[in-house]
């Protein structure tokens, strides 16, 4: 990928957090990267798409991150 690793890590972290922003990706990657200004390569979003592919799999690993960073106080939701 050649997408800038920040740029990724930037989305990653965001949907991780932030629930609207994470429903909005799951239900079209492509038009919630373009609204919120993500400028990527084609291959960056293709394999974003097929990471959000299973929007219960994201559910529930989103879940289980904020669980844990909320249990050890680094992390306020």
């Amino acid at each position: 990928m050649s997408a800038v690793p920040s740029v990724l890590q930037t989305i990653v972290g965001r949907a991780l957090i932030d629930a609207e922003f994470r429903s909005a990706l799951v239900a079209d990657v492509r038009g919630t990267l373009l609204a919120e200004g993500y400028e990527l390569d084609e291959e960056t979003v293709a394999a974003i798409e097929s990471a959000t592919g299973d929007p219960e799999r994201v559910r529930s690993f989103s879940a289980a991150f904020n669980a844990e960073f909320l249990a050890r106080g680094e992390y306020l939701a």
